[in-house]
């Protein structure tokens, strides 16, 4: 049915492939570009069919290529552009964009407008059509896998029109739909949330345009993850509700042994595609804002999300936007069991990381006397190095979910008080990939190694000095590690000697995106050369100019630098209680932005904080309430409410009682 519709659009002849595709728009302009071009130097247009003259646009070999991906059985003899019989001039129906002549400003306006209303157009439909990019074979493997779901989980076919598939791992597969009930049906506020207009979240709160298309992710999770991880996973993304940059839970059912969860459909490009050796640093700095207003809303809560990594964070490297997901490794921040009790405290409000016990709590010659053992058997030869074979020690026990490469010190060491710093570190990788251009940078097949991956960079001394943090001891005769090892900036700077030079603007990233950017991108007409049929190659394509950086934009982008530098070595602290927490990272100068409020001003509190934070209650139940005037009752009445209504936000009052006069402003 969905080929049908999609052929039904779509014709063998390239100019009349619908507009909707916007990559068919954008080669079909170019090429008539370069045909526009071209005319003044040979009278009539000429074909790529013509055997006597035998051009071969690049453009138009392009375009020929990109719609053979899209309908590999197209007939390719069918790709016309014929030589009118008339000697007229033929009215091109772009020819108005391509014009050079003086036109009336507000025409120019409103084609612009038309031109960006078809491409926001267009979004929808190549969204819905993204799966016929993808192989026959995969397309056969992803209809074969949505028949299935529908068959197991029937209801879904009511409300959602399942289309093609985002992902699959060992627990999930992730599918991409649309909501046939958004508009008519369903509630949305409650996992809309209500962020301001000045919050980077306000998009989460923004309703979608009556009669567009809404799409959404359907997580399929497998039999063959546990009920209670099932569980858990919900429960903390309900409660994830209202937290800015982070995939809100919509619904979530079940079908006998079949669970869904549904969520908002974000549009996103795969790190792995090399987007990270390219992005402006201002788009790396809108990567991490988004990352850290994430962790710290989760983390405010208690929650850790424990798989921090690139295909966790669905990054738009287009519009700036990126939103945390997958949260089926997250737990509660909770006293572990571990044997030996770590040097440091658990998490609190006033230390999110912990900090040092008093000395009064631990044995200080006896940590002194074991690490000086230690040592010395690092000094000795192999057979006094390592841990036996056969080992009938007592094995600690502690929480080390994560992906391999992104593990913290302190899960690497069996840290029974883990915090919220196990994400914060994860995230300070990331940034490694941005500065060194290299991703991955750890390779470690398991946690020995990948402690010692981590020890050859910062040196022996802080790799002893972080294990004692934990009760442990960290024993190596590993020649190559040294006693003090480097800085991260130093690593960067070796991995990337290039890392303090400007880069060429690239206008298909995040900030040259935006309109304001997008104008000045714009080459004048004379920048354009015109293409001659008796050159032996054509010109290349126009780009935007972009002149040399000066000597202060030189300094600027090195202060910057500078500060990224600063920003790593205070997210890769190998020590956790001394790592930076995710709201002291948002007013580090890397991230924060001049002229934007305070990132206070638009955090969301939990549930029953912030200044209406006395009105909310939790009842026996363990039901949400919240008190309310009620027309004609003197006292306030107790009403329940839903995961994700009544969140307070910076020193704004909840949507209950924001009309309350104690609570109005000014």
């Amino acid at each position: 049915m969905a080929a049908t519709a999609l052929l039904s659009r779509h014709s063998s002849n390239p100019l009349e492939v619908s507009s909707s595709d916007t990559r068919n728009r954008a080669y079909l302009k170019e090429l008539m570009h370069a045909q526009q071009m071209a005319r003044p130097f040979g009278g009539d247009p000429q074909s790529s069919d013509d055997p006597l003259n035998d051009l071969n646009l690049p453009e138009l070999e392009r375009y020929h290529t990109h719609l053979a991906q899209l309908y590999p059985n197209a007939q390719t003899s069918a790709y016309q552009y014929g030589t009118s019989t008339s000697k007229a001039p033929a009215k091109d129906m772009d020819e108005d964009m391509f014009s050079d002549g003086d036109s009336d400003g507000e025409e120019m306006e409103q084609d612009q407008e038309e031109e960006e209303a078809e491409e926001d157009e267009g979004v929808d439909t190549d969204e819905e059509l993204t799966i016929y990019l993808k192989s026959r074979e995969e397309q056969a493997e992803i209809e074969e896998e949505i028949a299935d779901l529908e068959n197991a989980v029937p209801e879904l076919t009511e409300d959602y029109k399942i289309i093609d598939r985002l992902g699959t791992g060992t627990f999930s597969a992730v599918y991409k739909a649309i909501d046939l009930g958004y508009h008519t049906k369903w509630h949305n506020a409650e996992w809309h949330g209500y962020h301001p207009p000045s919050s980077s979240a306000y998009y989460q709160s923004t309703p979608h345009p009556p009669g567009s298309k809404v799409f959404v992710a359907i997580k399929r999770i497998y039999v063959t993850s546990g009920p209670e991880r099932i569980r858990n996973e919900l429960m903390i993304m309900e409660d994830c509700r209202g937290c800015r940059h982070v995939s809100q839970l919509i619904t979530a059912f079940r079908r006998e042994d079949q669970v869904v969860a549904i969520m908002p459909y974000h549009k996103n490009d795969d790190f792995r595609q090399d987007y990270f050796r390219y992005l402006p640093l201002e788009g790396v700095k809108a990567y991490f804002r988004c990352m850290f207003r994430a962790l710290r809303d989760i983390h405010i809560r208690g929650i850790i999300h424990r798989d921090v990594k690139p295909a966790n964070f669905l990054f738009d490297p287009r519009t700036g936007v990126g939103t945390l997901c997958d949260f089926g490794l997250a737990c509660r921040v909770e006293r572990g069991q571990s044997l030996g009790s770590c040097l440091h405290t658990p998490p609190s409000r006033e230390h999110p990381h912990g900090r040092l016990k008093p000395r009064t709590e631990y044995d200080i010659d006896h940590i002194k006397r074991m690490q000086k053992e230690g040592r010395i058997r690092s000094a000795g030869p192999s057979d006094k190095v390592g841990y036996p074979e056969k080992d009938t020690r007592p094995h600690s026990k502690a929480n080390r979910a994560g992906t391999r490469g992104f593990r913290a010190p302190e899960v690497l060491l069996k840290c029974g008080e883990q915090t919220g710093a196990i994400d914060v570190w994860s995230a300070g990788v990331i940034l490694l990939f941005f500065l060194t251009k290299k991703f991955p940078v750890f390779h470690s097949g398991d946690d020995t190694e990948a402690l010692m991956e981590i020890a050859t960079i910062i040196g022996r001394r802080k790799m002893e000095k972080t294990a004692t943090l934990h009760s442990r001891l960290f024993q190596s005769n590993v020649p190559s590690l040294t006693q003090d090892g480097m800085s991260w900036r130093e690593f960067v700077e070796r991995q990337n000697p290039d890392l303090r030079i400007p880069p060429e603007p690239d206008y298909s990233y995040y900030p040259y995106t935006l309109p304001e950017y997008r104008q000045r991108a714009r080459p004048p007409p004379s920048s354009s050369s015109c293409y001659s049929p008796g050159r032996s190659s054509p010109p290349p394509q126009a780009e935007p100019h972009a002149p040399s950086p000066t000597p202060s934009e030189r300094d600027q982008y090195a202060a910057e630098i500078e500060h990224a530098l600063d920003f790593l070595e205070k997210a890769m602290e190998p020590e956790s209680i001394r790592r930076m927490t995710p709201r002291t990272a948002l007013y580090h100068p890397f991230l924060r932005e001049p002229g934007a409020p305070e990132d206070d001003e638009c955090a969301p509190h939990p549930f029953g904080d912030g200044v209406c934070g006395h009105l909310h209650s939790i009842d026996d139940e363990e039901e949400l309430c919240v008190k309310v005037r009620v027309e004609g009752c003197e006292e306030l009445v107790e009403r329940r409410v839903r995961a994700g209504e009544g969140i307070a936000i910076g020193r704004r009052p909840c949507e209950f009682h924001r009309d309350m006069p104690e609570f109005k402003q000014g």
